[in-house]
């Protein structure tokens, strides 16, 4: 599992053609509704304090409460609010969309013979692979769903434990661990979600149900390796993302100077993410076909073992 974790982390750390593909894909979304963000920022705070402060990604209540009110007619709110939940909605659903769609070029990369990086192979395998990476991100959906469900579920029992309780709030301890089953569960889910999707790909499986199971089949079997491997990956890259995050919290956004560090850190940030992403298809690759192979050499030795019995029988 060691072996698979450095050698994701090594794959990943050369695959910076792919890194600089994923960044590029991710500003051409991002850029277009960052210039409309500045535009109404400017129109309606420019000449006042409060124009520094949201430039400072501070985004001030009064300003907020404001626009909404007084610069939009008819608006309130509770409106606005709603308004924004559909938008981050509709945001979730395409970068979900978009992942399954670049998840079959990223697999492609780095499960060839050589790994190199070409245009042709990364969006070959992205378009050889999205419908049925579409359909296991729907299969993940239901059982993301279930985890969210028994975490929603065991904070009603929790809080209805605390309106009987005499004591002050004994079930916070609960709730924390509440949240962190929701998060090995999701985590779990995960795992699933990757080795499908491997699965699907080396195999070239389309009944995309039946490799779900079989993926399941195959975690819960080398339980320790493989999620292991996948909890070890996302602890390493949301250091590395915390890190980076930090750095950049503390740039002083008070001149052109800054906001543009404040910039190149905060496309970093991104960038690790992205690496981290990398890193577990690499490492998940790896380590899925070394237990294959074990796997199949067992099975194997079985075989040959059983033949003089039966021969002599």
């Amino acid at each position: 599992m060691l072996g698979s974790f450095i050698n994701g982390i090594m794959q990943a750390s050369r695959s910076w053609k792919i890194i600089l593909l994923l960044l590029a894909a991710n500003m051409l979304f991002s850029l277009p509704m960052a210039v409309l963000v500045f535009l109404f920022v400017m129109k309606s705070a420019g000449g006042t304090i409060f124009a520094q402060r949201l430039f400072a990604d501070n985004l001030d209540a009064v300003w907020f409460s404001d626009v909404i009110n007084d610069r939009i007619p008819g608006a309130s709110l509770a409106g606005a609010g709603i308004d924004l939940l559909v938008m981050m909605c509709v945001m979730a659903l395409v970068y979900l969309i978009a992942n399954a769609f670049f998840a079959g070029g990223i697999i492609e990369v780095l499960a060839s013979e050589d790994r190199g990086f070409t245009m042709k192979k990364f969006f070959s395998g992205c378009g050889h692979c999205f419908w049925r990476f579409f359909r296991l991100l729907l299969v993940a959906t239901i059982f993301y769903g279930i985890a969210i469900g028994i975490f929603v579920l065991l904070l009603m029992r929790i809080d209805s434990a605390d309106k009987l309780s005499t004591v002050e709030r004994p079930g916070a301890l609960k709730t924390l661990a509440a949240a962190l089953l929701l998060l090995a569960l999701m985590a779990l889910v995960g795992a699933i979600q990757d080795y499908a999707r491997i699965g699907a790909m080396l195999n070239d499986r389309r009944k995309m149900w039946r490799e779900w199971f079989k993926s399941a089949r195959f975690v819960f079997r080398r339980f320790l390796s493989a999620y292991s491997l996948y909890v070890l990956i996302a602890v390493a890259g949301l250091m590395v993302f915390g890190l980076i995050a930090w750095l950049r919290g503390g740039v002083n956004q008070n001149s052109s100077l800054n906001i543009f560090l404040a910039f190149l850190l905060g496309q970093l940030a991104i960038a690790s993410r992205m690496w981290t992403r990398i890193t577990f298809y690499a490492a998940e690759i790896d380590l899925y076909r070394k237990l294959s192979l074990s796997s199949a050499t067992t099975e194997a030795a079985s075989t040959e073992r059983a033949e003089p019995g039966e021969a002599t029988a």
